[in-house]
């Protein structure tokens, strides 16, 4: 808890005299490998524990580099940080009341959301008291762990890609959609968030397993669910403002699982734009 009142204690406050918001970013993928070492103090000979807790750290220092390679650890010794995530700003447009934003940086930048990464790794903690051998279900979770982790990452991948292609200058009408049609993304609109969102909730998954009964400490997975779809919606209604064809995008593909009824209007999609769907 000490960890948590420092961090909303940093972004607050470093969001009010910045007037960047992005504190929270930078730790969003840091806090979780923070909690896992902090309790790995007491669990370090429960492999129940310990496994889950290497995949969760696994998971914090990649999206940590992801974030850095992006530009989000930017730092200028006269401004401080100086990358900000896109939404940040049409919020702040949204409520242009300081001391309104203010109490939503508090309330919800803040305290909300750290508080949620708390809740959402808490499971671990719960996991890590259970002692006794590991049933097959947990071994079948720590692999579809794996396998998220894996998704994530080549989601993440293709997109930088994707973004270092279209900003060279180029011909291809693919690339001049303005938005990620390749790889993973030609089945998902955000892929990378269905295996994030999959990763916390194998998570919780870890503790109904190992004790064999629903615990409240899930709630944080669903709650996770939940912002990110407030999120997706955001996100996607900035980049319909930016690419007239992204609406199109959204009748053909899926906003998250792949769905095999949505193979005719993605064909569609190619043959509007005159685009090969094959090309890579």
């Amino acid at each position: 808890m000490v960890v948590l009142g420092a961090g909303v204690v940093v972004s607050f406050a470093a969001g009010l005299l910045s007037r960047n918001y992005s504190h929270v970013d930078r730790l969003w993928s840091v806090l979780p490998a923070v909690y896992v070492l902090i309790w790995m103090r007491d669990f370090y000979d429960n492999m129940r524990f310990v496994i889950p807790g290497v995949l969760v750290c696994l998971w914090a220092i990649r999206l940590t580099a992801n974030f850095a390679v992006k530009g989000g650890y930017r730092f200028s010794w006269k401004k401080g940080f100086t990358e900000e995530d896109y939404r940040w700003p049409v919020l702040k447009e949204k409520i242009p009341n300081r001391v309104l934003f203010e109490l939503f940086n508090l309330t919800f930048i803040s305290s909300f959301q750290l508080a949620l990464i708390f809740v959402f790794t808490l499971p671990l903690y719960f996991v890590g008291e259970i002692r006794g051998q590991i049933s097959p279900l947990e071994m079948v979770l720590y692999a579809v762990h794996g396998v998220l982790l894996l998704g994530e990452t080549v989601a993440d991948i293709q997109q930088l890609r994707y973004y270092r292609r279209r900003s060279q200058p180029q011909e291809d009408a693919r690339l001049r959609l303005g938005f990620n049609t390749f790889g993973l993304w030609r089945f998902s609109r955000h892929p990378n968030y269905v295996c994030e969102m999959g990763q916390w909730i194998v998570v919780f998954f870890y503790l109904a397993a190992a004790s064999g009964a629903l615990h409240w400490s899930g709630i944080g997975a669903g709650v996770l669910m939940l912002l990110f779809i407030g999120s997706t919606r955001m996100a996607e209604q900035i980049t319909s403002s930016k690419y007239p064809a992204y609406k199109d995008w959204q009748r053909a593909t899926a906003p998250w699982i792949p769905s095999p009824f949505r193979t005719a209007a993605r064909h569609d999609f190619w043959n509007k734009y005159k685009i090969s769907e094959n090309e890579e």
